[in-house]
């Protein structure tokens, strides 16, 4: 994981985590199969690099309910994608604006945006696989959200899965939270905004084009300043 942690410093000047180690990999002429990895501990995490769930006073935070990270394969054109569903609800006092920012990343470093490269018909069919009629896409749900359960808005994200060799990843979302601050870069003395994030570790757990839509185990989640 360390691979990780540099590219997250390298593109979005992010505090530092130190992930899982990666799972060892067999090779060679004659090789036999690798097996299914077994169970281990979760991913550790430094604690200190983490922010309070809690939102610090004088700030607002939405409830934000993560759902469930499957795997699609298209049928027409092969390719497969990365979606997941999320319900966010209101209940901050006072009505507030949606538009948030997601971002996937691999223990290759590979950081994806959801929906970039994600072509529309791609997005109404597994819109249609998730077959709830409160769920909108990524980009119908953005705008004011109101108060209350009754005006939660309910949604998925899509991310182009690429190569199928990721054991580890990482959701990254921002938006739900009001509270912000400023850190000097070490090297440059340039100051940089960071957004209180919620960070999301998912394990990927044997062949991903196998596993089919089986839902990928999300093993922890926390907030952070990124």
């Amino acid at each position: 994981m360390h691979r990780v942690c540099q590219f997250i410093c390298a593109v979005a000047i992010t505090l530092p985590f130190v992930g899982g180690q990666a799972l060892a990999q067999s090779g060679g002429a004659g090789a036999v199969p690798p097996k299914e990895p077994q169970p281990h501990e979760p991913m550790p995490v430094d604690g200190s690099k983490t922010v309070s769930a809690t939102p610090s006073e004088g700030h607002w935070q939405l409830d934000f309910k993560l759902g469930e990270l499957r795997l699609y394969r298209d049928p027409e054109s092969g390719v497969s994608y990365w979606y997941l569903t999320y319900k966010v609800i209101n209940r901050t006092g006072q009505d507030r604006w949606w538009g948030p920012k997601f971002e996937l990343l691999d223990d290759h470093g590979r950081l994806r945006r959801a929906g970039r490269d994600v072509p529309v018909i791609v997005t109404k069919r597994i819109e249609a696989l998730i077959g709830n009629p409160l769920v909108e896409d990524q980009y119908q749900v953005l705008g004011e959200i109101r108060q209350g359960e009754a005006n939660a808005k309910e949604s998925f994200l899509v991310w182009p899965a690429g190569e199928m060799d990721a054991t580890e990843l990482h959701l990254f979302a921002r938006g739900m939270s009001s509270e912000i601050s400023t850190v000097a870069d070490p090297k440059t003395g340039e100051s940089h905004v960071l957004h209180k994030t919620l960070r999301s570790d998912f394990r990927v757990s044997g062949d991903p084009a196998a596993r089919g839509s089986d839902p990928v185990e999300c093993e922890l989640s926390q907030w952070i300043m990124r």
